[in-house]
This record gives C-alpha cells, structure tokens and sequence, in this order.
C-alpha cells in the first residue's frame, strides 16, 4: 500500500470532508475504480481509527472547554433567580417566576452547556490518553 496515499486518506478523514470526495480524489490519484477507492478508503480509515482520532481531539478539547466556559458562565450570572426564590415570600415568588423565567431557563441551559462541556472533555482526554 502506498504510504503517501495513507496519509493522504487519514488526514483527509481527519478534516471530516465527505467520503465521496475523499473517494474520488483517491481513484483520480490512483486510477482506481469507484469500487476499489471506497473499498481502500474504508480498510484505512478502519486500520488508522486511533490515529485520525487523535488528530481530532484537540478540536474536541477546545470545543468541549469553551461550551464549559460558557455553560458556567451562564449558569452563574442565572444562578441568582433561584436564591432569591427561596428567600421571599410565596406570593413574590409566584409572580416573579413568570417574569423571570427565561433566567430559568438560562440556568438549565448552563448546566446542560457545562454537562455537554464535561463529556466532551472526558472523550478528548479518553482519546488522547488511552488506558
């Protein structure tokens, strides 16, 4: 096999573009028909699985942080409507959460951000440091 063209197919996996083109660029290069190309195609990507996901995670890792960052954040700047529904009094209260909903809202957005961010960061760092 030569090795340009696995090179060639395993960063080219790596940048996710699609099969089809990956394919036809393999068959022009080799002269391959399309059969043959999507048959090599698939050997390589399955031979050098560990490898083009290493090369994928550290966009992983920097997706997963800023989501973190984000979920955090929003959490924090929303995490105010929830203390203070605890601490006023019960007709406040009812009133208060119509008009301040979207705070709600904005609080179960953050954590779903930060959960998202947190399993985004255990999959890269499970990639990049396998047991």
């Amino acid at each position: 096999m030569n090795e340009e063209l696995t090179v060639f197919i395993i960063k080219q996996v790596s940048k996710q573009r699609d099969r089809k083109e990956i394919v036809r660029s393999v068959c022009q290069r080799e002269g391959l028909n399309w059969k043959q190309g999507e048959q090599l195609v698939i050997l390589i990507e399955a031979r050098y699985n560990r490898s083009i996901k290493v090369n994928q995670a550290p966009l992983l890792l920097f997706l997963s942080i800023g989501i973190l960052i984000l979920g955090v954040a929003l959490v924090g700047f929303n995490l105010q409507i929830l203390i203070a529904f605890f601490q006023r009094e019960v007709l406040l209260q009812i009133l208060t959460l119509q008009s301040g909903s979207f705070r709600v809202v904005g609080v179960l957005t953050g954590l779903g951000m930060t959960l998202g961010g947190l399993v985004g960061l255990w999959k890269s760092f499970g990639t990049m440091f396998p047991k």
